[in-house]
Parts: C-alpha cells; structure tokens; sequence
C-alpha cells in the first residue's frame, strides 16, 4: 500500500512540473530513483525495526519531500498565474503537515493509535492532510489543467505557427491599443513594415523548406533585439512588422538600420552551399492623436516600404502617416 502512496506522490510531483512548464528528463529520473529509495527504506525500517511510529513518520516525510520542488517552482515561478500561486501555498499547507505530522510522531515517545477515531491531534492532523491532498489533486490540478489549456489556445490564437510572431489581427487589436495609450502621453510610435527581397525567387530556387527556414531564421534576428513593449507580427508571406512605441525618428531609423544590417550578414546553411538574403523597411513614425487609425498606420508603411522597393530593395524608406486615404 505504501509503495502505491510513494509512487503516487512523485505522479503527482511530475505532474505538477509538467503545468509549470519545468519538468526535465533529469527530473524524470530523479523521481524514479527518489521513488525506489522511499520504498527500498521504508522496507528495511519494515524488517529490522518494525516501528509503526517511525515508519508513519519516514512516509510522511517522504511525501513531503517528494511534492516540495514543484511547490517551489509553483510558489517562486517567474511569470506564474494568482492560481497557480494559490494551489502552490495549499500544497504547501500539505507539506508542512506532513513534516509536523513526522516531527510530532518522532518527539513522542508513546504508541500512538492511528485509527481514524482515536481523536489524537497527530491522527487529525494526518486524516486532514490526506482529504485536502485527495481535494488538491482533484479540484486543484483540474483547474491547473484547465488554465494552462487555455493559455496554450489564447497563443495559437493570436501567434503565427512557423515563426512565433503575432498574427495580423492580435496585432492590429494591440497597435490600436498602443495608439490609444501613447496619444494620452503625446508620445510618439513608429512602425517598420518589411519584406524579405526576391522572397518568391528564393521559394523557387531552392524550395518552400527553405524558405520557411529563412522566415524563421528573420524571426529569430528580429526577436533576439525586441523589448517587452515592442510588437513583433507576420501578416503573412514574408511580410512582417515592428511596432515601437515611444520611440521618434531618429531612434527608429537607427534600429531599422541595425536590424537590415544584421538580417544582410546573416546566413542559412544549405547541404552544398549557403544562402544569404536581405530585407526591405518601410517606417512611419507620428504622435498619435484620438483619430489615430492602425490600418492607416499600415497603408501609410506600406507605402513606404514599395518606396524601398523601388528605391533598390535592401534598404529603408520613411514615409508620413495618411490623414486621409
């Protein structure tokens, strides 16, 4: 019975990682020996001893240990939801009753009757702990799931698959939010709209394959230099976008700048050569105002970025925000 209650419990712990988005192959094998080594100890307590006080303390001890990484994790994670937090200190609560439960047995010297009616405080105390650990690992984890579940469609929802940006719609929903945010701080915001350059020949060339690779390889470049408050999207095709708030022109031209730069000495390996490619930039910058629009904002780049096309690809073109279109 024991053995099931050990291997249960590191389950549980597994599981628990697996939500935090923390659980390893290592980890996975620390349990596995942590499992063996409660069980293999608690057998030879069983055989040379046969304390049912010593071997009631050993077990809760060990349930206690078993659950404490992920309650760590769960408690201390960056990012973490309120949920998970609070699901974090019940189990916590769980494994600080465990360990008085060990601690209570072991200072006292008496035979302690363990039935569920002796009314001792230490039987109460386990009997507790047993029902709110049958509770968490209903309720709790089924709630954990769920919110995790969501969090991963709320993702799919809003990023591109291939590259991890933001699809067209999330971002234009978060540009107009920004809009409306840096027009109350009469601050300004650019936006960059590019393009890969000869994108269809490269498909042609050398297969869609690679050019999903060199989609993802321009995500990876322009995700390695973004802050929290930049937006990063793929509209579709090769076409994506930057939005900077609060940065002017000066800045703005100067990132743009860098990222072409970067993106031109970049290089994709290929079995019997490489492959190089560049980007085209079209930038608008303006403190927007109430009637600032987001699908304005991006005809306005847009136009700008045929500019840096026509202009020779491979380059920068400011262009001003349409008022009127």
């Amino acid at each position: 019975m024991n053995e099931l209650l050990f291997a249960g419990c590191a389950m549980e712990a597994c599981a628990l990682l697996q939500l935090t988005c923390t659980y390893t192959l290592r980890l996975r094998h620390y349990y596995q020996w942590m499992t063996a080594a409660s069980i293999v100890s608690f057998h030879l307590i069983l055989f040379t001893r046969n304390d049912l006080n010593l071997r009631v303390a050993f077990a809760a001890t060990c349930l206690g240990v078993l659950l404490l990484l992920p309650v760590f994790r769960m408690l201390l994670g960056a990012g973490n939801s309120l949920l998970m937090r609070l699901i974090g200190f019940l189990y916590l609560v769980i494994i600080v009753s465990h360990f008085v439960r060990s601690v209570s047995i072991m200072l006292l010297h008496h035979t302690i009757d363990h039935s569920l009616f002796s009314g001792s405080l230490v039987t109460s105390l386990a009997y507790l702990t047993l029902n709110l650990s049958l509770i968490l690992g209903g309720t709790g984890f089924v709630l954990l799931l769920k919110e995790v579940t969501d969090e991963k469609l709320l993702n799919l929802a809003n990023h591109d698959d291939l590259t991890g940006a933001l699809n067209r719609r999330a971002f234009f929903e978060r540009t107009q939010s920004a809009i409306y945010r840096y027009a109350r701080k009469q601050q300004p915001i650019s936006l960059l709209l590019f393009d890969v350059d000869r994108f269809k020949s490269i498909n042609d060339t050398f297969g869609h394959d690679v050019g999903d690779r060199v989609l993802r390889s321009l995500s990876r470049h322009i995700l390695g230099r973004l802050n929290e408050h930049h937006l990063f999207a793929r509209f579709g095709g090769d076409e994506f976008a930057i939005l900077m708030p609060g940065y002017d022109e000066q800045q703005s031209e100067q990132e743009s700048e860098r990222i072409r730069a970067e993106i031109a000495a970049s290089t994709i390996h290929l079995p019997d050569q490489s492959l190089m490619y560049t980007i085209s930039i079209g930038l608008v910058t303006l403190i927007p105002d109430a009637y600032t629009d987001s699908e304005r904002l991006y005809i306005s780049c847009d136009n700008a970025l045929y500019g840096a096309k026509r202009n020779g690809k491979n380059r920068a073109c400011r262009g001003q925000y349409l008022k009127e279109l």
